[in-house]
């Protein structure tokens, strides 16, 4: 169970070759702390129990506890860790950073790179080392080497799905007993297929860092494209609310999902270019198969000591311990370990091209439907600014009439003041001469296509 893992990782020390720990127990002479027994593993069905009911709070409350911990350790360079070997094992581990950088073969700047209290200063990255995988893709951040996994931030809930999904993928199942050991054998010729059919079966399985490689792409990928499903879902009645009513509340619905949509593409981006930039380089896919690497160096040791031993004894002087045949074989062999790397990334990729291009379908969506809006506001605004030029016109036709008015309203004398006879004459003509200039205003706008 991850809470009784991290409870005992806190007062214990799970034992690691190569790895010192530090326990609130005590210390010993050169600061590491004294070892105690390794509590039990968890199970799949244990870590997903520790998500529901009591023990969600006890395991927040660990976890809380934990990060305190990290924060008093963390001038130490001490760290917990998740360990995941390749028999299904896992355990919690507290170690120091050089001794991880000892032992691993990594650099210290690869474990600032997973540094979750970092997470925002440096972007996805899939780094090749001398004995080991650093992977930082999303909320995953570990170490995979040809033999374990070592996952770091493990307090989280997705993470600790990650674990899950590690230890339901690559624990090794069960294996019949062997003959006379715990079962009588009738037909032996029949227990010597059998162990050879097991054997061949374990030869045809991909080394464990591809393996565990592949289960953090899918996880991220799927992740991410859960992301891209639920922002798809949410932007199509948005933008269809938007289209049908422009209104304030609808507008900042919109400009949110948008948000959310540049985010989530530069994160689905940057995971498809670095995993093209590992596709396109042969060297670095080639780096990536640690077990591979690993063979090839013991062959070629194993080649160097029998050419030396041949040599010391003199056998065989004429011969060469390099033969085209043996370019040859070993050139095909590079290729069928780039090809099995190559077959691990191309499906994440192909995925995460896939889920680029549905972001940039649903960008391209968004600003049609802005454009469609702008297009509607300018209508709206045309419309405003006819009617604004009809009532001009008509302001300007009725002064024309408040000018006759004023004219006549003047303190002079024309001996036509008391005639009711001209008063009816003068204000007709000037209102039809009103009239008559806001017909021709608005004729002329006809004629110029403004209306």
């Amino acid at each position: 169970m991850l809470a009784s893992l991290l409870w005992a990782s806190q007062h214990s020390t799970v034992s690691v070759p190569g790895l010192r720990h530090t326990s609130s127990r005590g210390k010993g002479v050169d600061g590491a702390s004294t070892p105690s027994s390794a509590p039990p593993s968890p199970t799949a069905a244990g870590l997903r129990r520790n998500l529901s009911g009591s023990d969600m709070a006890a395991a927040s409350a660990t976890a809380k506890a934990a990060a305190f911990d990290r924060k008093k350790g963390g001038l130490g360079g001490q760290r917990k860790w998740v360990r995941f070997d390749r028999n299904g094992e896992t355990s919690i581990i507290q170690a120091d950073k050089h001794a991880l950088v000892h032992q691993l073969g990594v650099q210290l700047r690869d474990l600032r790179l997973l540094d979750p209290h970092l997470n925002t200063s440096y972007p996805s990255a899939l780094l090749c080392r001398d004995k080991a995988l650093v992977v930082n893709l999303e909320h995953i951040k570990c170490i995979i080497t040809k033999d374990e996994v070592f996952i770091v931030n493990a307090d989280e809930e997705s993470v600790v799905a990650f674990i899950e999904e590690l230890q339901r993928r690559l624990t090794p199942k069960e294996l019949p007993p062997a003959p006379g050991v715990s079962q009588s054998v009738p037909d032996l010729a029949a227990a010597v297929a059998a162990a050879e059919q097991r054997e061949a079966s374990q030869a045809q399985q991909s080394p464990f860092e591809l393996r565990a490689l592949e289960v953090v792409l899918d996880v991220v990928c799927s992740h991410l494209d859960r992301l891209s499903a639920d922002l798809e879902a949410a932007a199509h009645p948005a933008l269809d609310d938007l289209t049908a009513k422009v209104s304030t509340a609808n507008l900042e619905r919109v400009r949110r999902i948008k948000n959310r949509l540049v985010r989530l593409t530069t994160r689905v981006e940057t995971l498809r270019e670095v995993l093209e930039k590992i596709l396109d380089d042969d060297s670095d896919m080639h780096q990536m198969n640690l077990t591979a690497r690993a063979m090839d160096l013991i062959e070629r040791q194993s080649s160097l000591l029998h050419t030396l031993d041949r040599t010391s004894l003199r056998l065989q002087p004429h011969g060469t311990p390099h033969t085209p045949k043996g370019f040859d074989e070993a050139a095909e062999r590079d290729e069928e370990e780039i090809a099995e790397v190559e077959m691990v990334l191309e499906g994440s990729f192909l995925q995460m091209d896939n889920t680029y291009n549905k972001l940039q379908t649903l960008c391209e969506y968004i600003d049609d439907t802005e454009d469609y809006i702008n297009i509607e506001l300018d209508s709206n605004r045309n419309q405003l600014i006819r009617l604004e030029v009809m009532l001009t016109s008509a302001t300007l036709s009725v002064a024309l009439i408040g000018v006759v008015s004023g004219l006549f309203g003047m303190n002079l004398h024309n001996t036509h003041e008391d005639s009711y006879d001209l008063f009816v004459i003068v204000s007709a003509t000037s209102s039809a001469g009103a009239i008559l200039v806001f017909l021709l205003i608005f004729a002329f706008c006809k004629y110029k296509k403004l209306f």
